[in-house]
């Protein structure tokens, strides 16, 4: 099962998904992203590096830091990510 759900407000947008099996090809954000795993590992690769996020574990994303991401396992991900503009910081 694939689920999205975005919510926006301001300058700040949610995002709360769900999959069972999931790839993300290298990308990056005009926004910083700020997230938590809440079910199963979320891995990615960040600026060479191999990285895992499991149940509760938080990932930050600098604006235009390129990343890629996959589920680990069949058991699929949860997760919830904010996209925050960089104007908030400022």
């Amino acid at each position: 099962m694939e689920k999205f759900n975005y919510a926006k407000s301001a300058d700040i947008l949610a995002l709360s998904a769900s999959f069972t099996d999931f790839t993300y090809k290298k990308h990056c954000h005009e926004e910083y992203a700020l997230g938590v795993t809440l079910r199963g590992i979320q891995q990615y690769n960040l600026d060479g590096s191999y990285q895992a996020s499991h149940k509760n574990g938080v990932m930050l994303f600098n604006r235009e830091q390129y990343h890629d991401g996959s589920s680990y396992g069949r058991e699929g991900i949860d997760y919830v990510m904010l996209y925050i503009k960089p104007e908030l910081f400022s």
